[in-house]
């Protein structure tokens, strides 16, 4: 590696990294008694119950409409298919906040977890749709063919075939999905559902003397991060 790349790359390494142990300082300041005080109580806890479960959801919905959405790009003759790969990826140029704001001027029921948890779905899931799509172009597909000649139906073929041949893509992008739904404030903020980086933002705005609990809930989230990231590297094996 060039020596100008490596220093580069450290650099924006040490820059990212900075946030983290500005919170590994301060948290080192505090008394164990005002940590466990924080994390146990009922708002906090709400709190990374909504997170947890929001990420769950949004992950999970951000799967099926990926996959699906690839599959029929990569592996159908639908009409028009070369316009409907590029639409399909269309939303990652949206910010959620925006297509939170413009989901609640057109419905405004469209709120809450509901709410939140349909637009980050729709926002997200080109974060599985591209990787997958990009994988089933570069698999053979004799290898569902020969699945299909055997006498196995569509439903035993994928599960069996080509599930095996995604699913590091699939994984890898449903970790970008749920990374994203943690550390979302915009849409989750207009949308009016209280998650952890909510919860964050309030807590300092409220009181900005005391950082004691926002850095206390943002230790928390950045537990939650490290939780999913190991979760999906066990998942791989």
């Amino acid at each position: 590696m060039p020596l100008g790349l490596a220093v580069a790359a450290l650099i924006a390494a040490a820059i990212a990294v900075l946030p983290l142990v500005y919170l590994a300082f301060r948290t080192g300041q505090l008394n164990a008694a005002r940590i466990v005080d924080v994390l146990s109580r009922v708002r906090s806890l709400e709190q990374l119950g909504r997170s947890v479960l929001l990420a769950a959801v949004v992950t999970a919905g951000a799967l099926v409409l990926g996959v699906g959405s690839a599959w029929v790009v990569a592996r159908t003759d639908v009409p028009l298919r070369r316009l409907w790969a590029v639409l399909a990826a269309l939303p990652l140029a949206v910010p959620t906040y925006v297509a939170a704001y413009a989901w609640i001027a057109a419905v405004p029921d469209v709120a809450g977890f509901g709410g939140a948890a349909l637009v980050l779905t729709v926002c997200c899931y080109p974060y599985v749709y591209l990787p997958v799509v990009a994988t089933l172009r570069g698999v053979d597909p004799a290898w569902e063919e020969a699945s299909r000649s055997a006498g196995v139906g569509p439903v035993g073929t994928f599960l069996r075939v080509t599930l095996r041949q995604i699913r590091p893509a699939a994984a890898a992008g449903s970790l970008l999905a749920a990374l994203y739904v943690i550390s979302d404030f915009g849409s989750v903020s207009i949308l009016r559902y209280e998650t952890l980086t909510v919860g964050i933002y309030r807590s300092f705005t409220n009181n900005p003397f005391d950082r004691t609990v926002p850095v206390v809930l943002s230790g928390l989230l950045v537990l939650v991060t490290a939780i999913v990231v190991l979760a999906e590297g066990r998942s791989r094996g």
